[in-house]
């Protein structure tokens, strides 16, 4: 008996359906699913918690805010400081990173862990538990910078690149002018180490009052020269111009995580292209 040849429109139907079937696919792996309690667990991070004892734990598990937690990043104190608000909602709503786990290691401890986090991933982490808590849908405020008039955007979070780790949490550098220390030795290659929780925390509140006493302070508390030698704020402040500029552009090239620059918006009224950055209160 013959076999029936396969119509033009049955071959068209298989294909929709194998497009289909990619497009599902594609979306399970993209669009984590909650477990029946609540939580989405074995998310990786983008670079990872490295223990004291040399352990990397890359993934972690979450659940989404609750009326807590949400009062709890809208104390003044907290929301006036988007690192702290990071720090805070992670803290709450992460309960495992890797193989540490919240409830064994108790809240001081955890605390401490979460903050010895570079930024990069507990960037990522918030945007994550704010997609399940909130939706994919981020609606924001803001004025057009030459007309004035106030405009509303909504994005998704899918509109967002996520910046790749790029593998190295202390990068190597080299100074023009360098150190020079009360000895008469000249420091002038060293790591300069990435921005964690602690640092960011510490900075943010900075930026607004002088941008570039908080870039001092950034530069001391995360550089090293390789003799072991650690300047102070002081010997930071007399440092070049030049040679700042050196270290405070490893942390720039070096930033990973979710990139919140905003462009290819137009304003409705003047027509003027805006482009803009969304800070850490604007997710919420």
């Amino acid at each position: 008996m013959a076999l029936k040849k396969a119509s033009a429109t049955d071959e068209l139907e298989k294909t929709l359906d194998t497009i289909d079937e990619e497009e599902m696919r594609h979306l399970n792996v993209n669009t984590p699913v909650a477990d029946e309690d609540g939580y989405i667990r074995g998310e990786k991070l983008l670079a990872g918690y490295i223990d004291k004892d040399g352990v990397l734990h890359d993934t972690f598990d979450y659940r989404e805010m609750t009326g807590k937690d949400e009062e709890a990043i809208s104390k003044a104190e907290v929301r006036s400081n988007g690192a702290k608000l990071c720090n805070v909602l992670v803290e709450r709503c992460v309960e495992r990173i890797g193989t540490i786990d919240k409830k064994e290691v108790g809240q001081f401890k955890w605390g401490q862990i979460v903050r010895d986090m570079l930024g990069g991933d507990l960037d990522y982490m918030v945007f994550k538990i704010r997609e399940i808590s909130k939706g994919t849908e981020i609606e924001f405020t803001h004025k057009c910078p030459n007309c004035g008039q106030k405009l509303t955007t909504i994005m998704n979070t899918d509109e967002f690149k996520i910046q790749p780790f790029k593998g190295e949490r202390e990068i190597p550098f080299e100074l023009i002018r360098g150190y020079k220390d009360n000895k008469g030795n000249i420091h002038k290659s060293g790591v300069m180490r990435m921005p964690n929780g602690y640092d960011r925390e510490i900075i943010t509140p900075m930026f607004r009052k002088n941008a570039s006493s908080a870039i001092t302070t950034l530069i001391t508390r995360c550089m090293t020269f390789d003799d072991g030698t650690i300047p102070n704020s002081q010997q930071v402040q007399e440092m070049s111009i030049r040679d700042r500029d050196i270290l405070e552009n490893i942390i720039k090239e070096n930033v990973f995580g979710v990139d919140t620059t905003i462009e290819g918006l137009i304003c409705d009224n003047c027509g003027q292209d805006i482009t803009g950055e969304l800070g850490q209160s604007d997710f919420f």
